[in-house]
């Protein structure tokens, strides 16, 4: 019987490489908990043993990792089960309970735009407009880090990310604000002749995981439990706040599911407050 190792190379390998654009999320899973399953024949995998492993990394890793795990393991093995390498298996990742998530709804607020401003000031140059990007942008970190001059028209001032570089595999296109655009403009003044935005000297040839960088940024700002991802959730946020409807705001982010941008619509109080202020004018009269 196939090991859920070997089923594992398989799906690396056939599936992973060939067919998606990012590994380390599939790498990650492996690394850390491969060993033990890698020699457990796929058919004797039972639900009970898999509920006490997400229980058990729930209590020690987080839930939000268990429910990741699981959720890996069971496109593994459904993959498995597409492929024809199993008869008659139902995938015993099935009824697994995983944790009740809150969705995250970090974003920065006014007073903290400014300390994150000024801890920028002090950035690297390329490291400073990185950021800044994805702040004017709300595009996500991997986008901006692949950002390819040729993908970019000034003049209709719009940012074009293929279907092949975009989450959910259409194409997104951005606006560029004015500020965005004087950041291009100050980028394309660098000595360093590059097809991407934010060259790197690694192999990839643009940056890739900024995390020392954010590292600094956060010591110097004294911002609390912020992520990159973060920067993103904070122009959806404004964007709320400001009374955009979730079909703009999904526009703008590339969201093809509109309950993607359910957790900003509790931010869109302005319907709210004039209600009250016109029955508080009658009450108050």
């Amino acid at each position: 019987m196939m090991t859920f190792g070997e089923l594992w190379a398989l799906y690396f390998e056939r599936h992973v490489k060939a067919r998606l654009k990012r590994t380390d999320n599939a790498h990650y899973f492996y690394k850390c908990h491969g060993s033990r399953w890698a020699e457990t024949p796929v058919p004797e995998i039972t639900r009970g043993q898999l509920q006490d492993w997400i229980d058990t990394l729930g209590a020690t890793r987080g839930q939000s990792g268990a429910n990741r795990a699981i959720n890996q393991m069971a496109a593994v093995i459904n993959w498995g089960i597409r492929r024809g390498y199993f008869t008659g298996l139902e995938n015993p990742c099935r009824y697994v309970d995983r944790f009740d998530e809150v969705p995250r709804s970090r974003f920065l607020l006014p007073e903290e735009i400014d300390r994150f401003r000024k801890a920028l000031e002090q950035e690297p140059p390329i490291m400073r407009d990185f950021f800044w990007m994805c702040l004017l942008t709300g595009a996500r970190r991997g986008n901006v880090a692949s950002m390819r001059w040729d993908r970019i028209d000034t003049q209709l001032a719009i940012w074009t990310i293929p279907a092949a570089d975009f989450k959910n595999r259409s194409e997104h296109v951005i606006a560029l604000s004015q500020a965005a655009l004087a950041i291009l403009q100050r980028r394309a003044q660098d000595p360093v002749a590059s097809s991407w935005v934010f060259p790197s000297k690694g192999k990839t040839g643009h940056i890739v995981e900024p995390k020392r960088a954010w590292a600094r940024v956060l010591k110097r700002s004294g911002l609390d439990d912020v992520h990159i991802h973060d920067l993103r959730r904070t122009v959806g946020s404004y964007l709320a706040i400001q009374g955009a409807d979730g079909f703009l705001i999904a526009k703008i982010l590339g969201h093809k599911d509109l309950r993607s941008t359910a957790v900003y619509a509790r931010l869109n109080l302005d319907p709210a407050r004039k209600a009250l202020e016109r029955i508080q004018t009658t009450m108050l009269s």
